[in-house]
């Protein structure tokens, strides 16, 4: 039995897992920059889905290993779709922990206009949208420029952070407001993350390199 067919179906698989997690991310967020809760409702609807999604490429990405018996480089992309895989569900948890935190901020006044966490979060989409293509064309190119950009994300959420402290220390009446967007920001923060992760992956995939805890020029 050919190995090929089942490693492609696994990938697109892992594709349309990666489409409802993205999102179920930026609606969870829209509905806070737009204080609007109906893009929840889509967060709502997916978190079951994720989680069983989850759970059956796993049991799929197994069976595969121990059916086929592959060989080297096929063992290795097999190995680490079973890392996408488990990213994949922690950014569906993000997303379910970005929804918690937005059904309290939205039944309270904006507590300003948002500028740096719209930005903030279309660069975390943009290298969560990237590093999916990276994983379906298998471009290593592209995974390396998703890790470059994990740091933008770092700076922009210091700064939001900060900015919310002194909302904080200026009006104690924003303080439970500004905690629970403090919390999104980190939750997005660590959606960049599992980005890089996925864009390192990709490259271990088709180069047998690995990145992470090392610069990338390395």
């Amino acid at each position: 039995m050919l190995i090929k067919p089942r490693m492609e179906e696994i990938r697109n698989r892992l594709i349309n897992m990666a489409n409802i997690a993205t999102e179920m991310i930026e609606n969870a967020i829209k509905a806070i920059v737009e204080h609007n809760g109906e893009y929840l409702k889509i967060v709502d609807q997916n978190e079951e889905i994720i989680d069983k999604m989850e759970v059956e490429n796993e049991s799929f990405i197994i069976t595969t290993i121990a059916r086929y018996q592959p060989e080297a480089k096929d063992l290795r992309i097999l190995a680490m779709d079973l890392f996408v895989n488990r990213d994949l569900e922690r950014i569906g948890d993000h997303a379910e922990n970005i929804k918690e935190h937005a059904l309290s901020i939205i039944e309270k006044p904006k507590l300003k206009e948002y500028i740096d966490l719209p930005l903030m979060k279309d660069i975390t989409l943009s290298m969560l949208k990237d590093a999916i293509k990276a994983f379906s064309e298998m471009d290593t190119e592209l995974a390396r420029d998703v890790i470059k950009r994990d740091e933008k994300v770092d700076v922009l959420e210091e700064q939001i952070i900060r900015e919310l402290y002194t909302y904080m220390v200026e009006d104690p009446s924003k303080i439970k407001v500004a905690i629970r967007l403090i919390d999104v920001v980190k939750n997005i923060e660590r959606v960049a993350d599992i980005s890089t992760n996925l864009a390192e992956e990709v490259i271990y995939m088709k180069e047998g390199k690995m990145l992470r805890h090392q610069e990338l020029d390395e």
